[in-house]
């Protein structure tokens, strides 16, 4: 038998809900804290569907930000903060653009989204977003073809070295 100073592990573990979905009591495994309570109204109605949608709706807002010609960079601050400048210019001095293609940056300060686009502007998009886990989307009128994810920055630009040209020119998937 447990003392009252030890519970017994079972009564500890509050977040482990036991027994048919139609006997937890929901809000008492939920209303431990303000951060668990924070965190179950924010996610409560979390939809994929509509996060990917509000993706794709962002991109050709930014598109239209575009006003460099083929083989140029534009730059794009969102005002909170720099993205480490020497990062910045090693990225571009890695990705050589086509020279039919254009490059955005967006800066938000602890990272760099890079969208980079071929003729027409937005056809074809390479979506790549330097933070900590990168990860590259390749996109086709508006419709997300492959995604990857990637280890390093370095590795990121290792493989987009090939991938980039081959990408923007690659015929249109069945």
């Amino acid at each position: 038998m447990a003392d009252e100073k030890n519970p017994p592990v079972e009564e500890a573990k509050w977040w482990i809900d036991r027994g048919p979905v139609k006997e937890r009591d929901k809000d008492s495994a939920l209303g431990r804290g303000i951060i668990e309570k924070w965190t179950y109204e924010l996610l409560k109605d979390y939809s994929q569907e509509r996060a990917v949608r509000n993706v794709v709706d962002l991109n050709p807002k930014f598109l239209k930000e575009i006003t460099v010609g083929p083989g140029e960079w534009q730059y794009l601050s969102l005002g909170v903060g720099n993205y480490p400048p020497d990062r910045l210019a090693k990225i571009k001095s890695t990705l050589k653009l086509p020279s039919d293609a254009r490059a955005l940056v967006i800066d938000a300060g602890y990272s760099a989204r890079v969208m980079i686009t071929g003729e027409p502007i937005g056809d074809r998009l390479i979506d790549i977003n330097f933070i900590e886990g990168p990860s590259v989307d390749f996109w086709v009128r508006n419709e997300l073809i492959e995604e990857k994810l990637f280890r390093s920055g370095e590795a990121t630009l290792r493989y987009l070295q090939t991938a980039l040209p081959r990408y923007l020119r690659a015929p249109d998937p069945d």
